[in-house]
């Protein structure tokens, strides 16, 4: 396919520390085991709670100071000065890339380290406290399709991919990959269909959802075949409607197909960020079901 551009491994924006989405809550859902903190190592062992965040540099602070944050099973011992050991009773399997929620709200994300003791950085900030409820999340690879005509042709510069990469983490997932394509069905479906044969967990497509000629993407996503999920799209419809009554004229659906979820999301970035948003509480737990996966705590988060 020509004239446009296609599809691209991405690694995962730094900047996404600075976009905060509280997510609280630790409920029902999930068939994950949820574990307890005990305490903190070292001068944070008699605190209640500690405050974890990350400068504008992305360096991981612990009540403002840089300090490596890792999990450390009680009984182990005292941890290097530079450290804020996590005491929990077991410290539990979180490969490289792999996220930790917590009940608090805050998020963090395991290092591409070696070794088995892997340091964490800040992806959803706050106060993390003694007695907070944790689970791990495996990581979600998402891919995030662009349609527009003049973002394909390089006339207009996309914004609305971005703000979705940026937000993708606070759900456990990473942008595997992007690429625009043209408001033309074939081109939408032909890129989807190679993405999900890649094996991705979610696909965003932002754009072409409205009810002009040239809106074509649900159209498109629909011609894929799976099963289609309708109440992702009336409740986005729902939701962005408090704010924006004109949101009742998008034509957004969802379909679970092969082993991922594909929803469209509209074309502006305000639009497809509230979208994501509004559904960010159910998207792992719709994946943990059509992927017959189970371990991860799939809860709401809102």
């Amino acid at each position: 396919m020509q004239g446009y551009r296609q599809g691209h491994h991405h690694r995962e924006d730094p900047s996404a520390q600075k976009e905060r989405r509280q997510i609280r809550g630790v409920q029902g859902g999930g068939q994950g085991v949820k574990r307890r903190v005990l305490g903190f190592s070292g001068r944070f062992r008699d605190r209640p709670l500690v405050y974890i965040h990350s400068d504008e540099e992305g360096e991981t602070l612990v009540d403002g100071s840089p300090l490596g944050i890792v999990l450390a099973g009680a009984g182990e011992g005292e941890l290097k000065e530079d450290l804020l050991g996590i005491i929990v009773p077991e410290v539990p399997e979180i490969g490289p890339g792999d996220f930790l929620r917590f009940s608090d709200g805050v998020i963090l994300k395991r290092r591409h380290e070696t070794g088995t003791k892997g340091s964490f950085y800040v992806v959803s900030k706050g106060f993390l406290s003694v007695s907070s409820l944790f689970c791990p999340w495996t990581a979600l690879g998402v891919g995030i399709l662009t349609v527009s005509d003049k973002g394909s042709r390089g006339e207009r510069r996309d914004t609305s991919g971005p703000a979705l990469e940026r937000s993708v983490p606070f759900i456990g997932g990473f942008p595997a990959k992007t690429g625009i394509v043209p408001d033309e069905a074939d081109h939408i479906s032909e890129m989807i269909r190679e993405w999900i044969a890649s094996g991705l967990d979610i696909i965003l497509v932002t754009g072409g959802t409205g009810i002009s000629q040239r809106d074509v993407t649900p159209e498109a996503v629909r011609s894929l075949g799976g099963k289609e999920i309708p109440g992702i799209g009336e409740y986005m419809r729902w939701k962005t409607s408090f704010d924006n009554e004109r949101s009742i004229l998008s034509r957004s659906v969802a379909v679970a197909c092969s082993g991922t979820i594909v929803v469209t999301l509209p074309g502006s970035e305000r639009g497809a960020v509230q979208c994501f948003n509004s559904i960010a509480p159910v998207l792992r737990h719709a994946v943990e079901i059509v992927t017959g996966r189970s371990g991860d705590c799939a809860g709401s988060h809102r």
